[in-house]
């Protein structure tokens, strides 16, 4: 009789760097849950809850400046991740992912 145990993947936390501003494709496993974004140092980051294991998928995130026009999609189609400053606070970006509906 074996004593073999049943495979246990563990979710870990992992950083995507992001650019600021404009709308851009982020890289992660499929069941990825966005916990955080914020500014590390000079870098805007997501932090996201993820099983590495699980096939990769495309998320896009949206950056805002305050101030700046958003694009054409309503606001209903996005999930807002939060809000971060850089320069002192003198520059407010706001983070969304486009949540794209499917059939």
């Amino acid at each position: 009789m074996t004593n073999a145990r049943p495979s246990i993947t563990m979710k870990t936390i992992h950083k995507y760097p992001l650019k600021v501003a404009g709308q851009q494709t982020v890289e992660m496993p499929a069941d990825a849950q966005i916990l955080s974004v914020q500014m590390q140092g000079q870098k805007l980051c997501i932090w996201a809850l993820v099983t590495p294991t699980l096939p990769m998928v495309d998320r896009k995130i949206e950056v805002f400046g305050t101030g700046k026009p958003v694009s054409e999609l309503p606001m209903a189609g996005r999930n807002f991740l939060g809000t971060v400053q850089t320069a002192g606070g003198a520059l407010v970006w706001h983070v969304f992912e486009k949540i794209e509906r499917r059939l």
